[in-house]
């Protein structure tokens, strides 16, 4: 039988289970909530980073202990056209080509040891071609054993290409600078050698290696420049002096001091920054040892040309003095001022006459010359007729040309009434281009002496029917003591001097002569002076 005491304990007994059961089922219901909000977080998870490692270009891998696949995300068929299920469970070393598996190895030895060491291979693609990766990785460690190595893969076959090509085109540039002549030098802020080409290396003695890096002074400058050229090199990266586009400097190569020409630039960084020198270098030692000797030559030829000329000044004025008396009295001989000649006496003075007066041109000619070569000849611009002129020279030229019978014709524009120039000179000029004209032409030839304007010049034309000059020998034509017949048994007499005056005298007048000849036909020289010279010079 049941107390009452018993009966009230039940019924509490079982207040507290049912309380106790609806407790657990509510913990129940909320952990069970919980856990399933965990799952759903834990799954967003991983889809959020499933999502992300399957859309990466670069491929995340894992491999075990023995080097087999555990894991590897879809970016492997971009790079090696294996799916993933193809490539798990295999062999990394199955798609590294044969030649870089050594080198692979002893890298992810240096990995396991705890070296970060990344590492670039070539790989064999699934269509057989080969590409390269680069890959870093780190191993995996559980319970201080190691069980396998995580990593990542990058594709570099594209930068591959391009460093191909940027090899290529940096091996096109050092062939173009080794087969060059001159040194290619480029050196940094501090001087040392950042490029040197094969000539550089070849004239210094040394390999391209051992050249790299070392101060460029030390090496290429004499000792007792060498400081200066480093103070003034770090004075032209700091700015305070200015880059010299060209300088010749003295070059220490294998114990000889050679003297080569620099051109030179700046390099600059992308910022515009000075980071060091360009330069090429070319040894002029023999250049400069040809233009002292030359130079010294010259002296040797001035000095000589100097006493020739003085020379010839000292003994013409000597010679001078006594022609003329010899002329003077032949005259009075000839004039019977010391007594009655007979004819064949007035022949023989005749003859000393004009011998005399040859010899005493040639010397005039040659004081001129002198005179000119001294730079002593002094030109008077003024105004003077022309018609005076030309009758002047007319009269002096015509009995030569009537001894030949030669017709000498003046032709003077009637619009041309003065002339600026020196007269003296043009009448020098006239003379012996008529002169010259009369001894060449043949009896019976003709001379037209034109003078007309052209433009602002005023132009005189000397024409003749005469012998005429082969092309070859124009350039003769107004050399000094140059005929074109310098044979001993020449038919004309002169000193060839007197084309070269009338050159010099024309071009003192700030003009020009020309001539047009043809052999048998005859001959023209035709010169040109300003109507009215905006400038002349006072002597030559």
């Amino acid at each position: 039988m049941i107390t009452e005491d018993q009966k009230s304990f039940n019924e509490a007994d079982n207040r507290i289970c049912q309380t106790t059961k609806k407790e657990l089922k509510d913990t129940i219901k909320q952990l069970t909530a919980r856990l399933e909000a965990s799952e759903s977080k834990l799954r967003d998870v991983e889809e959020f980073y499933s999502e992300r490692l399957n859309n990466l270009n670069d491929v995340l891998f894992s491999v075990d202990a023995d080097g087999y696949f555990t894991y590897i995300n879809p970016a492997i068929k971009n790079i090696t056209g294996y799916d993933v299920e193809e490539v798990i469970g295999t062999l990394f070393t199955k798609h590294v080509h044969p030649d870089d598996v050594p080198g692979l190895l002893e890298d992810i030895i240096k990995t396991v040891a705890g070296e970060h060491k990344p590492y670039m291979f070539r790989i064999i693609k699934k269509d057989g071609t080969i590409s390269y990766v680069h890959t870093t990785s780190r191993p995996l460690i559980k319970n201080g054993k190691f069980v396998g190595i995580n990593g990542l893969m990058v594709d570099i076959a594209r930068l591959k290409r391009v460093e191909f090509k940027l090899k290529e085109e940096r091996d096109k540039a050092q062939k173009y600078l080794s087969i060059v002549g001159v040194i290619i030098l480029a050196i940094d802020k501090e001087g040392k050698i950042k490029l040197i080409n094969n000539k550089g290396c070849e004239l210094f003695g040394y390999q391209e290696h051992e050249l790299i890096s070392k101060n460029w002074f030390d090496i290429s400058l004499p000792e007792e420049f060498r400081e200066k050229g480093k103070n003034d090199y770090l004075n032209l990266m700091e700015g305070k002096i200015k880059i010299l586009p060209y300088f010749e400097a003295p070059v220490l190569i294998k114990n000889e001091i050679r003297t080569f020409a620099w051109h030179n630039i700046f390099l600059k960084d992308d910022d515009d920054n000075i980071t060091g020198v360009l330069s090429s270098g070319n040894d002029i030692t023999e250049q400069k040892k040809a233009e002292e000797a030359l130079v010294f030559a010259k002296f040797i030829s001035d000095n000589v040309h100097r006493t020739k000329r003085q020379f010839l000044s000292n003994v013409s004025h000597e010679l001078r003095t006594p022609l003329n008396l010899i002329i003077g009295y032949s005259d009075l001989l000839y004039e019977d001022y010391a007594g009655t000649t007979n004819e064949g006496q007035k022949q023989y003075l005749d003859i000393i006459k004009r011998s005399g007066n040859r010899l005493l041109l040639l010397i005039n000619s040659m004081i001129e010359l002198s005179s000119i070569e001294e730079g002593n000849i002094r030109i008077d611009i003024k105004e003077f007729s022309a018609p005076v002129i030309i009758k002047d020279i007319e009269n002096s030229t015509l009995p030569m040309a009537k001894k030949k019978q030669i017709n000498l014709e003046f032709e003077l524009d009637e619009n041309i009434e003065t002339i600026h120039a020196d007269k003296n000179k043009i009448k020098t000029i006239l003379y012996n281009l008529i002169n010259n004209a009369i001894k060449f032409t043949p009896e019976n030839g003709d001379i037209k002496i034109s003078i007309s304007k052209d433009e602002k010049m005023l132009k005189v034309s000397v024409k003749d029917t005469g012998i005429g000059i082969e092309k070859y020998d124009m350039d003769k034509l107004f050399q000094p003591f140059t005929q074109i017949d310098s044979s001993l048994s020449r038919k004309f007499e002169g000193a060839g001097l007197g084309l070269m005056i009338v050159k010099e005298f024309v071009e003192m007048h700030c003009g020009n002569i020309q001539v047009e000849s043809e052999i048998n036909k005859g001959s023209n020289f035709t010169f040109v002076i300003p109507l009215i010279p905006e400038k002349h010079s006072d002597h030559l």
